[in-house]
């Protein structure tokens, strides 16, 4: 009788993971910022307005440095750990206004209740970044959205004057101006840890363009949480 076998079956995998995010902004303010600015043409330097960076580009920017400090360039790891830093520290701000309102609000007499504003037409935004900071940025406009609801709120009940909104808003978007302005000046450039250590043509031409790295950053001391694996050695490997 021929002996029979038992054909060998490949391993079974899942597919790839797949998720999608929508945001809904409603104040105009946190549109304002999510959109930016382009630079205007006006002729006039009096009338001329600079750039202000956009979310969507703001994302972008935070891929590219992400996708550097992959290739081993200590200047996208660099921005990383500063932009995990800068998101922190305006994320902080602006839950500190957002519960100095909730305080005010919360005085109203007992048996008044008001209730949550949203906009009748909000704007609905489908998000991608290949960057994890990227999404940060998108949360933290969101906590800005959120105190500018909480501020026109309180301003239309009569809980804060005018004037006191308007630093409600500022002192919030102030906090995200401060992160756009960090990824607005990034730009790729094509070198490594080594070509720095090493003062290769390539890393004299960086210095020169961008500076010495941080110490902390080339030594591997200092990285983000969300920077990938990369080449970061020490000069003694």
């Amino acid at each position: 009788m021929a002996e029979q076998t038992t054909p060998q079956t490949a391993p079974r995998r899942s597919g790839g993971l797949v998720s999608t995010l929508t945001v809904e902004l409603h104040s105009h303010y946190a549109i304002r910022l999510w959109e930016g600015r382009n630079r205007s043409d006006e002729k006039s330097k009096a009338e001329k307005r600079p750039k202000i960076l956009g979310m969507p580009e703001a994302m972008s920017r935070a891929g590219f440095a992400g996708r550097d400090a992959a290739a081993g360039n200590p200047y996208g790891d660099e921005l990383l750990v500063k932009l995990e830093e800068a998101i922190k520290l305006a994320t902080q701000k602006v839950e500190e206004q957002v519960k100095k309102i909730e305080t005010i609000t919360a005085a109203i007499p007992a048996g008044i209740t008001i209730s949550e504003v949203t906009s009748s037409e909000p704007l609905n935004l489908d998000v991608f970044s290949r960057s994890p900071l990227g999404y940060r940025c998108v949360w933290l406009l969101v906590h800005y959205d959120q105190l500018a609801l909480k501020a026109f709120r309180a301003f239309h009940y009569g809980l804060i004057s005018r004037s006191q909104r308007d630093d409600f808003l500022e002192k919030g978007s102030k906090a995200i101006r401060v992160v756009y302005g960090l990824i607005q000046n990034y730009r790729t450039v094509p070198v490594t840890y080594e070509d720095i250590r090493h003062k290769t043509a390539r890393g004299l031409a960086a210095i020169e363009r961008l500076g010495e790295p941080d110490p902390a950053v080339m030594s591997g001391k200092k990285r983000s949480s969300f920077s990938p694996l990369s080449a970061v050695t020490s000069e003694d490997d």
